[in-house]
């Protein structure tokens, strides 16, 4: 057996972390009945009373949000595998692989994305200062170093594991609360919604609409918008995915930006990043990526009904956007393209090389006006197919 059983009922793999599996209630009632110092204390102390200290003291000293919640979760780890000591730790380079990549999942899951490496040190830093006073209070043992100086007051009062629990799940409730304020930046044509953690994403994708709208409506012969394009940042992957769901729609791993509910719906990069189809994703991609979507918005003004020719709508997209795609064969048949298009290997490379062909060889004019008439399509997407692959 690979799994190991959690308190509310989930079969849980460390080794092999599935994000949604990961539970708050599971990390607070596990920590709170694991015991510091693999319980080599005068007294019981555990694990999640340490990391409440943590966090507690990182407010203290006016960290972000953000690093609050990190400190809050620095061990969550050790509720899936359990708390071994650090001179053990360093001669077991497996375990520690495993310990990182699942605490990675956790940061992912309540944090939007892993910490930079600076985010690394300063987690470390109050981890390790708060180690100095658990030895000394907990072992009567004193370090070499210097004695740190807290920003607060904490107590070794030994608390009941309800207590701690109760504490921690407040804790993380009033973190999570701050983490789901919401920001709104508003302009002439677009409004942008984000959290607190995405704000620096804001100028980004503001400066990259405006550069490219002008452009773009004037391919769709639009001279305005017809409303404000809503822009949602989504900072993690679950809750993206739960959007999609909320739109009718099945969600895919690929999936990272969409125009679903008439808006442009788009994970932050490092989100993107998280998922191993976007792994490498840079700003420049990135960028694309929002005129990508913005296309779509372009498309849906003009007819808001593909007719089924999903892959021209994403062949435009794709093209125009520029997007790069890697050279593949078409070797799908029409009803392929038509009715199963987002079961296609390599799906949206098929749309690039299609699209590429019809911007090159079609007549501007046929284009526009299977925009305007996708049902037209139904009659030429055999002969557009062939003569691509001939191309």
């Amino acid at each position: 057996m690979s799994y190991i059983t959690t308190y509310t009922g989930k079969h849980f793999e460390p080794a092999c972390p599935e994000r949604e599996k990961i539970d708050i209630r599971d990390i607070a009632h596990a920590l709170s009945l694991t015991c510091r110092g693999n319980g080599h204390v005068k007294t019981f102390f555990s694990v999640g009373q340490h990391c409440i200290h943590c966090a507690l003291e990182a407010e203290a000293r006016g960290y972000s949000r953000r690093l609050v919640l990190a400190c809050l979760l620095h061990d969550a780890s050790e509720c899936y595998m359990s708390d071994v000591p650090r001179p053990v730790k360093e001669t077991m380079p497996q375990y520690k692989v495993v310990e990182e990549r699942l605490l990675e999942q956790v940061y992912i899951k309540y944090l939007g994305s892993s910490l930079t490496d600076e985010e690394e040190k300063q987690v470390k830093q109050i981890d390790n200062d708060m180690l100095y006073y658990d030895l000394l209070y907990l072992l009567n043992e004193k370090t070499e170093q210097d004695a740190p100086v807290m920003a607060t007051d904490f107590s070794y009062e030994v608390l009941s594991f309800e207590q701690v629990e109760r504490r921690y799940l407040e804790l993380f409730a009033r973190l999570g609360e701050r983490a789901g304020e919401e920001r709104l930046f508003s302009t002439d044509c677009f409004e942008i919604r984000c959290s607190r953690d995405s704000e620096e994403l804001v100028g980004e994708i503001s400066g990259t609409l405006l550069e490219n709208m002008e452009k773009l409506m004037g391919f769709f012969q639009l001279e305005k918008l017809e409303k404000k394009i809503s822009v949602v940042i989504y900072p993690d992957i679950d809750a993206y995915a739960a959007h999609v769901k909320e739109c009718g729609q099945e969600y895919y791993e690929w999936m990272v930006a969409d125009t679903f509910d008439g808006g442009i719906n788009v994970l932050t990069l490092e989100a993107c990043r998280s998922s191993s189809s976007h792994a490498r994703m840079d700003r420049a991609e990135y960028a694309r990526l929002i005129v990508h979507e913005f296309v779509h918005i372009c498309q849906q003004q003009v007819e808001p009904n593909c007719y089924g020719c999903i892959w021209f709508w994403e062949a435009l997209a794709t093209n125009l956007a520029g997007q790069i795609m890697p050279p593949v064969e078409i070797s799908c048949s029409r009803e392929e393209l038509m009715f199963h298009y987002q079961e296609l290997p390599a799906s949206y490379a098929i749309s690039y090389r299609l699209g590429k062909y019809m911007l090159e060889h079609l007549p501007y004019e046929q284009i526009y006006n299977y925009i305007r008439k996708p049902a037209a399509l139904w009659e030429d997407t055999e002969k557009i197919l062939e003569a691509a692959k001939q191309a």
